[in-house]
């Protein structure tokens, strides 16, 4: 058994409503833009929780995001912006002395 863990906890999108086809309706779609964060702690819970049952106390969570840029066009010019989204979380575990 090792004296360190490390485990990945990958953080889903959070979901948006978006008109469908020719206004027909709505549709849940993914925001790139958004992770969620609700469903991010709840896995880190349990991911720690885990941990914790095999013999191991939780030492760090360190966050994990990317990088992202967007551009457009408006009338006699363009912009652009950058933002990073939550990828997830690396919780790092160190082994009980027994």
């Amino acid at each position: 058994m090792s004296e360190y863990k490390s485990v990945w906890v990958r953080a889903g999108r959070q979901k948006k409503e978006e008109k469908k086809l020719l206004g027909r309706g709505m549709k849940l779609i993914d925001d790139p833009h958004q992770a969620d964060l609700a469903d991010l702690s709840a896995q880190i819970e349990t991911a720690c929780n885990s941990l914790h049952k095999e013999g191991y106390d939780v030492i760090s969570i360190l966050p994990s995001v990317s990088g992202h840029s967007e551009k457009g066009v408006i009338s006699q010019g363009g912009y652009g912006f950058g933002f990073s989204v939550t990828d997830g979380v690396v919780i790092t575990a160190r082994r009980r002395a027994s």
